[in-house]
């Protein structure tokens, strides 16, 4: 008996809704491979990815219209009021919890309050940390 022609319909609208959503889903969270990263920095990257920070860091940390975080930890950053700092962790704590406090210079768009919470934002941190160009 042959298939209603509104059921194969459904069926590969089913399917192919399937493979958006699984390539939205390695789209936003970079689809590399993130063997590398400690459990800490896993935990970072998740935190980054579900508050949205990744729409102007990079879904690599790579930049955007946000800072890079990759080389950003112990770097020195210079900022509106013409002050220079350490990116430390007491610094990118302050910068994930605080971000009008200390604000770079040379972006336009402040950084929104965020939500997250003290430990998701270290995790964040070993995530920024762990984000460099050296070749260990």
């Amino acid at each position: 008996m042959p298939t209603p022609s509104g059921h194969r319909t459904r069926g590969r609208f089913a399917l192919g809704a399937s493979v958006v959503a699984l390539v939205v889903g390695l789209a936003a969270c970079g689809g590399g491979d993130d063997s590398g990263l400690s459990e800490l920095a896993q935990r970072g990257k998740t935190v980054t990815m579900a508050n949205g920070c990744a729409s102007c860091h990079g879904a690599a940390g790579q930049g955007g219209v946000g800072p890079t975080w990759i080389d950003l930890a112990g770097s020195e950053r210079e900022l509106k009021d013409g002050t220079t700092v350490v990116a430390d962790d007491a610094y990118l704590l302050r910068s994930i919890l605080e971000p009008s406090v200390e604000e770079v210079a040379g972006y336009t768009l402040a950084m929104p309050v965020n939500g997250v919470s003290e430990a998701e934002a270290a995790d964040v941190v070993a995530y920024i940390k762990e984000l460099t160009t050296d070749e260990a």
